[in-house]
């Protein structure tokens, strides 16, 4: 009955896709890159089966939309979230559509659109979460077309081999995909163990096994660091009940989210657990499986040891479904009335992009307290994707000079001791410059670039380097490792940032001579 209104759905989410593409194109070309950004662009400089901290999904999406680098600018880095994004959008519509109707799909994919991690975060910037929600929503939309479809129907074989294809591809994106091989496992055990029987259950797990085997290989060669890594991050038992830290990181996954998204949600799960929404109670079932597994688990980790809020975006996201096919139900939403609740979820997200986009690009000086000129800018996270290009080019002047007067040998390599800020630094200064980024210390510091240095020129005794450091990342503890590290060091440059006319930061570039061959 809710399948012919005076609103032509697919019309309006043809526009959708392109108004919020064009939106996230221009905060993609306006913003440098941020760390973990320029991070997943490194990886992408040597494609590998899997990466120290993640599968590989990201990395060769960024080596697609840059033409194999060959494209070094912050949109076509991006260019893969936003492409994904759409789909996703698509998605979402699709699957309300499924359920429910063409109403319920707007609303749905509406509701994704304007999410802060899932129209914007994982949007206009690239993360993992980027083409993974690609293939969590693929396979998701696909296992409800198997609940659907007679286990002697042709389609049953088709659909489950597509779900075995999707569900790996996005375990190759992030290791979160597992969680819809969980959400089938529990709806087999609890509501269709007869499916248990279907042979075609066992071959769709075996290709998702086929697909994501090259990441057990990969650790299997590397000492399984990426599970040790993961596993030092996540430990329930962590560093103790800390509920203060809880509701601190609560907080920030809800606005993360969107506070009127998360309270939609809510209201989908309640009334989706009282099968009140309107849908087939399999397949409010299904979602919930799929879903509310990953949550909880975040939120108890959240209690001992630290999360980020993106964690359970993926869940989150899916539960738009829920509210969307609630909302498309009532009289009230008919004739292509966008509910007064979603007008102001929207109206809250355009705000907030505006707000972050205007603060880390004009906001007057740093965000921080701190303005000691050695750490000036420390705890300002908007520094992180302002400033770089001007640090390169400065660098390149100086770095052409020290050549052209012999001061310092020619491919002299620039050292880094932590993956933030070395990725920027080999994104913006050393693809300028030509010039290796060389890591010192530990893998849990370095992360790939610890793996990456056995591809590089080695630092052998008596070498010279270049350290370049950030005022708001600086750290004297830092400094005296590496310059203990060579013979004799000077500052070469010390150059003041503005924001808006206001200094933000400093950078502190050093030139090291003499390396010594000692452990850092």
């Amino acid at each position: 009955m809710f399948n012919v209104y005076p609103l032509n759905y697919k019309r309006s989410l043809f526009w959708l896709i392109i108004v919020s593409a064009l939106i996230k194109i221009a905060i993609a070309s306006i913003q440098g890159l941020g760390n973990v950004e320029a991070y997943y662009w490194t990886l992408a400089t040597k494609l590998q089966w899997n990466y120290f901290d993640h599968p590989p999904m990201v990395a060769w999406l960024i080596r697609l939309t840059t033409a194999n680098l060959l494209l070094h600018n912050e949109l076509f880095v991006r260019l893969g979230a936003i492409l994904s994004s759409s789909v996703c959008i698509w998605l979402m519509f699709k699957i309300g559509a499924l359920l429910h109707s063409e109403r319920a799909g707007w609303f749905a994919a509406l509701l994704y659109a304007t999410s802060i991690y899932s129209g914007i975060n994982i949007a206009a910037f690239i993360l993992p979460d980027s083409p993974q929600m690609v293939f969590w929503l693929s396979a998701l939309y696909i296992l409800l077309k198997i609940i659907r479809v007679p286990t002697n129907d042709a389609k049953y074989v088709l659909y489950w081999c597509l779900f075995g294809t999707l569900s790996g591809l996005c375990i190759m994106s992030k290791v979160h995909g597992v969680f819809l091989w969980v959400g089938v496992l529990l709806y087999f055990l609890i509501y269709d163990n007869k499916r248990f029987n279907s042979p075609y259950v066992y071959l769709a797990f075996g290709i998702t096994l086929f697909i994501i085997s090259p990441i057990f290989i990969w650790n299997l060669q590397h000492d399984f660091i990426t599970y040790k890594f993961h596993a030092s991050r996540v430990s329930i038992a962590g560093s103790g009940l800390d509920w203060k830290r809880f509701t601190k990181q609560l907080f920030q996954v809800i606005f993360a989210t969107g506070p009127i998204h998360v309270f939609l949600i809510g209201m989908g799960i309640y009334l989706g657990i009282k099968n009140k929404l309107g849908m087939d109670k399999k397949s409010g079932q299904l979602i919930l499986l799929c879903t509310l597994p990953l949550i909880l688990i975040v939120l108890a980790i959240s209690v001992t040891s630290e999360i980020l809020p993106h964690w359970p975006g993926p869940a989150l996201s899916t539960l738009f479904i829920l509210p969307a096919i609630y909302m498309a139900g009532k009289p009230q939403n008919t004739f292509g009335k966008i509910p007064i609740v979603l007008r102001f979820a929207i109206a809250i997200t355009l705000i907030i992009v505006t707000l972050q986009v205007l603060v880390t690009n004009y906001f007057p000086g740093a965000l921080s307290a701190e303005k000691q000129d050695a750490k000036m800018g420390t705890g300002d996270v908007t520094l992180d994707m302002y400033g770089w290009q001007e640090a390169a080019t400065k660098f390149d002047s100086l770095y052409k000079s020290d050549l052209a007067k012999k001061i310092m040998p020619a491919r002299a390599p620039l050292i880094i001791t932590h993956w933030i800020p070395g990725a920027q630094i080999d994104y913006y200064i050393a693809h300028q410059t030509g010039q290796e980024v060389f890591g010192l210390g530990g893998i849990y510091d370095l992360h790939q670039f610890f793996l990456m240095n056995s591809d590089k020129t080695q630092l052998v005794k008596g070498d010279s380097a270049y350290y370049i450091v950030p005022s708001n990342l600086f750290t004297y503890k830092t400094l005296n490792k590496v310059t203990d590290s060579f013979k004799e060091y000077d500052y070469a440059l010390i150059f003041s940032q503005n924001r808006s006319g206001f200094v933000c930061k400093k950078y502190y570039i050093i030139r090291l001579k003499g390396y010594k061959g000692i452990a850092f």
